[in-house]
């Protein structure tokens, strides 16, 4: 299921993570479930380019998205904004 960003997330430019690549501007999140192998995929833009961002979360912040997740209070950036363990770039074509 793809989230999108709240209008104060976006206001507050917490939809914007930086990369080795670039600045990451997420439009939104896509995902079904959160679990510790969850992968997530945000489409957005990568320095004006549209692409989609596959990752997983960091064990070290899993636990606080996933308590989050469970007190139904989790935002699209309480995700976006935390450790990640890997990603990947896709480019939307």
């Amino acid at each position: 299921m793809r989230h999108l960003f709240s209008s104060g997330e976006v206001m507050y430019k917490q939809n914007v993570k930086e990369l080795p690549e670039g600045i990451l501007t997420g439009h939104s999140l896509e995902y079904d479930t959160v679990e510790a192998d969850t992968d997530f995929l945000c489409w957005g833009t990568l320095s004006e380019r549209p692409v989609k961002v596959k990752f997983r979360l960091a064990e070290e912040d899993f636990s606080s998205v996933k308590n989050r997740h469970t007190f139904r209070i989790l935002m699209q950036s309480d995700i976006l904004l935390s450790k990640w363990k890997s990603y990947e770039i896709l480019d939307i074509e």
